[in-house]
């Protein structure tokens, strides 16, 4: 490859990185690392019930199942079946 396309190759991948680190640094986040709160339809749909029953309630990906859970001091929510451990999951 001849200097002249090395340095283009070069200069179009700094770019990409340069835009993939601003990117990652656009990223909402809720601070300290914390996972983000449950959506309002999470935490009525456990209004009435207690942790462990099951629970449903609409969302953008539609219908979602789960069971109604809350980590130390927080309010219940219906924590879907599919959530990761330690919050809910996160908006598509």
């Amino acid at each position: 490859m001849n200097t002249q396309r090395l340095q283009v190759l070069r200069a179009v991948m700094a770019s990409c990185m340069a835009l993939y680190g601003i990117a990652l640094c656009a990223q909402p986040t809720t601070g300290g690392g914390m996972p983000p709160a449950p959506p309002p339809e999470s935490l009525a749909a456990c209004k009435t019930l207690k942790s462990g029953q099951d629970c449903n309630f609409s969302s953008p990906q539609g219908t979602l199942k789960g069971s109604c859970w809350a980590p130390e001091g927080k309010p219940l929510a219906c924590r879907p079946l599919n959530a990761p451990e330690g919050g809910m999951p996160p908006p598509k």
